[in-house]
């Protein structure tokens, strides 16, 4: 997925990141994930299921990526997995662009079908001024 956090102490007001995560009754395939990978955290989620998540952006370029381009994800996931991506290939850039910025909130909406979201790009951008051209 691709986090987009209300942050008042951003420029564009919105904080960006890549997350990862899979959830299962049973641990043990999760335990297996982090294991292989060898990176991620294991927490307890509120219906009594688990999740197995990964934050670190060093992390999802360099395990997580090259993971899923060896053993593919098939179906919606499929695509969904190439948006992120591509996303996480920018945000790995630090220093965000204007561009940049929209790209990602782009291919976001493009991700989970459109998927349930606090904050939809059109309501992001509203209000936001690109940064002055240098």
């Amino acid at each position: 997925m691709v986090v987009c956090r209300r942050r008042h102490d951003y420029q564009r007001g919105f904080k960006l990141s890549a997350a990862f995560n899979v959830s299962q009754h049973d641990p043990q395939p999760l335990r297996l994930f982090r294991q292989t990978l060898g990176c991620g955290s294991m927490r307890r989620g509120g219906s009594g299921g688990w999740y197995w998540e990964v934050n670190s952006l060093s992390d999802l370029r360099m395990q997580l990526v090259p993971f899923f381009e060896r053993f593919p994800l098939v179906g919606q996931k499929a695509h969904d997995f190439q948006l992120w991506r591509d996303a996480v290939r920018i945000l790995s850039n630090r220093k965000l662009s204007d561009q940049d910025y929209r790209a990602v909130l782009a291919l976001r909406e493009g991700m989970n079908r459109g998927g349930k979201r606090r904050h939809r790009i059109d309501g992001i951008l509203r209000d936001y001024t690109p940064s002055p051209s240098a």
